[in-house]
């Protein structure tokens, strides 16, 4: 999948208005996770991931932590300034565009790396 195709997939799953909503989403979202501790997961994510986007993995220069997923999408609530219904959606829309970006077996590995109670944003929600 290519920037632009990962992003239209991006804003089309969190219902943005615009690529830039979309992008400031992913950098939220991204941002948060690359501030978890993955196990070194994540670089092999970003290696597949398109560029501008994988990098976002791997953007956070601090100390890993350790956080459940309501301090993820609490943490993420803060970055994009939107409700919690909001940051929930776009979780959702950038890991699951993300987990369908990559082949079966990284999605597999990166999945099961993800602590309790995150792998539920990694698949698209129809409503």
């Amino acid at each position: 999948m290519q920037y632009d195709e990962l992003i239209t997939a991006i804003r089309d799953r969190g219902r943005f208005l615009s690529d830039e909503q979309a992008t400031a989403a992913a950098a939220a979202v991204l941002g948060v996770l690359s501030t978890r501790d993955l196990g070194g997961e994540a670089e092999r994510l970003a290696a597949q991931l398109p560029d501008g986007i994988g990098e976002l993995l791997l953007a956070e220069e601090r100390a890993v932590e350790r956080f459940d997923s309501e301090e993820f999408l609490h943490r993420i609530q803060q970055r994009l300034g939107g409700s919690a219904a909001d940051a929930e959606l776009a979780t959702r829309a950038v890991m699951s565009t993300i987990v369908d970006a990559v082949s079966d077996g990284e999605k597999v590995a990166f999945v099961n790396q993800l602590p309790l109670g995150y792998s539920q944003f990694c698949f698209e929600q129809v409503s």
